[in-house]
């Protein structure tokens, strides 16, 4: 498969990389190139800025990445090293001493590559927000109801890179070569989290870049769609003439690195050390595990009546051609913990979007088919069911409106009736939005440098919701979901976005407020979505497995 995409993407193929080394000529200069003992500082820092007041101190060697394909980096560390890293590569911090920071900028775009939009280095999050700030209406991917929702992921390629022979053939190739050949004619906006994070790193690589820079790329993969990701991104570093893979990523214990990643970056509290792989792991190894939030143990199977009940759903797309949930049967009670599980486009997204009564096809079912809160789907209004559920996703993180000049208050506050816009608040619940805000101060109140600030709860509670950091804004929506205490509470992929150190805390708080919940006699339905047994917030639960839209409980 990567020779088609070679043969299609580079038309001029360069000489083998044997050749080159015995050539005479010079050695390509790095893509990044950092001197020795750099340190780097917020633009408008002193000529001489001590080091101590650094943003990051890099180590007396220095950091360079080589332009061949010769080593494979990752970024790992602290959340505020890593972005601080990505920020120094991207040219947004000052360098001392003065130095071309980065060559890789200086390179003219290869032919392959439209000079007007060519970028040298090209920066891919997955966690990010709608790009006009505005409320998008995720939902619409359930059904693909709108027109422009109905634009296919060839169209969408073909609408960014052009309709030419050759251009049709780059977008066929980096289609097959993420293994998306099925999907190239669904509706964009229909793809699973997994299978739009695979489309995204096909746009990118059609950009022809010569750094690409991937922040936790496998976030939100199946193991089988890492794998392959792992495999396909690694074949692409070692080829010539294609872009340097540069990865960073969250520390996840010994599955942290991909496999073929040879060298190490690390941040430490400003402090950077580089190096290859086996010192790194000995170097982790050597500091210990670190400590986790305690997470408790989930109780066995409730008696209790559901509180959400499908029995037999079917749901398909396409006029029936296209069956994505089967026979699907599923008893949701109080204080039941459920981990859902399945590959991606399994159909978990489907099965999520009805229990939430989102889905069309929820208000169509049989009233006997879906049940929620006692009565059939199409009977609850929809206000009263967003207002008993509590939701937080990468969609709704990527949907929250940001022009709309929430702040804090109405950020969180919103989750009492489960809306995207302002609400008057009672004076218990803005107590309980300022006590939410109060016990996550500790990681609220920093700067985009990472600097902590005296900012008090209320003072944070009338900062605009736009103005936190992308993490700090997935913690906000978490506390929204979680503000009024819903009988049920979805957590779809919640660390998505988080830094460690946060999603840690939301643990923590996890367990603090089911122990207070069941002292005062009230029982809290979970259910958590995620590819990572480590990111359940508790121990034993039940276990509801999707294969091919087909549900098994395990």
């Amino acid at each position: 498969m990567r020779t088609t995409l070679l043969r299609h993407a580079r038309p001029l193929l360069r000489a083998p990389r044997a050749t080159r080394w015995l050539s005479t000529a010079p050695k390509p200069a790095p893509h990044v190139q950092l001197p020795p003992a750099a340190t780097v500082h917020p633009f408008g820092s002193a000529q001489h800025a001590a080091a101590q007041d650094a943003l990051l101190r890099f180590p007396a060697s220095g950091w360079r990445v080589r332009s061949d394909g010769g080593e494979g980096w990752a970024i790992v560390g602290d959340a505020e090293g890593r972005r601080l890293a990505v920020e120094t590569i991207l040219g947004r911090h000052r360098i001392l001493p003065p130095s071309p920071a980065l060559p890789v900028n200086e390179l003219p775009p290869p032919a392959r590559a439209s000079a007007d939009d060519w970028r040298a280095v090209r920066y891919l999050a997955f966690a990010r927000p709608s790009t006009t700030g505005e409320f998008t209406d995720y939902t619409a991917r359930y059904g693909a109801l709108q027109e422009e929702d109905k634009l296919t992921l060839r169209e969408k390629l073909a609408a960014a890179f052009g309709t030419s022979d050759q251009a049709q053939a780059n977008i066929a190739a980096a289609v097959a070569y993420m293994g998306l050949e099925a999907l190239v004619d669904v509706p964009a906006i229909a793809l699973s989290s997994g299978q739009t994070r695979r489309a995204r790193i096909a746009t990118a690589l059609m950009a022809r870049p010569a750094l690409l820079v991937l922040e936790d790329p496998m976030a939100g993969l199946d193991v089988a769609s890492r794998a392959r990701v792992d495999r396909l991104l690694g074949e692409l570093n070692a080829a010539d003439d294609e872009p340097r893979i540069l990865l960073v990523l969250r520390d996840k214990g010994d599955d942290t690195l991909a496999s073929w990643v040879t060298d190490v970056l690390e941040v430490r509290g400003g402090d950077v050390w580089a190096g290859p792989r086996a010192e790194w792991e000995a170097r982790r190894a050597a500091r210990g595990d670190e400590a986790h939030a305690a997470v408790p143990e989930a109780e066995g199977p409730s008696s209790a009546e559901p509180i959400a009940e499908l029995a037999g759903v079917n749901v398909s797309y396409a006029e029936g051609a296209r069956r994505v949930l089967k026979d699907v049967s599923w008893a949701i009670r109080p204080g039941d913990r459920w981990h859902l599980q399945g590959s991606n486009g399994s159909g978990k997204t489907t099965l999520l979007s009805v229990l939430l009564g989102h889905h069309p096809r929820s208000f169509a079912l049989p009233a006997q088919a879906l049940t929620l809160f006692g009565k059939p789907r199409r009977e609850t209004p929809t206000p009263v069911l967003r207002a008993l559920i509590g939701h937080t996703s990468p969609e709704v993180f990527a949907a929250f409106p940001r022009n709309m000049s929430l702040d804090a208050e109405d950020a969180v506050g919103s989750g009492f009736e489960g809306v995207f816009s302002r609400r008057k608040l009672t004076e218990g619940q803005k107590a309980r939005v300022l006590a939410l805000l109060d016990a996550f101060r500790p990681h609220l109140a920093k700067s985009r440098t990472g600097r902590p600030t005296n900012a008090s709860a209320k003072e944070l509670s009338r900062q605009m919701f736009a103005h936190f950091t992308p993490p700090q804004q997935a913690l906000l929506l978490f506390l929204r979901a979680v503000v009024s205490r819903p009988p049920l509470l979805v957590l779809d992929e919640p660390t998505q976005g988080m830094d460690e150190e946060i999603w840690e805390a939301c643990r923590a708080f996890l367990a603090q407020e089911w122990a207070e919940m069941k002292a005062e006699g009230k029982e809290q339905a979970v259910v958590v979505v995620s590819h990572y047994e480590d990111e359940v917030p508790w121990k034993h639960g039940r276990v509801l497995r999707l294969d091919d839209g087909v549900a098994v409980v395990e």
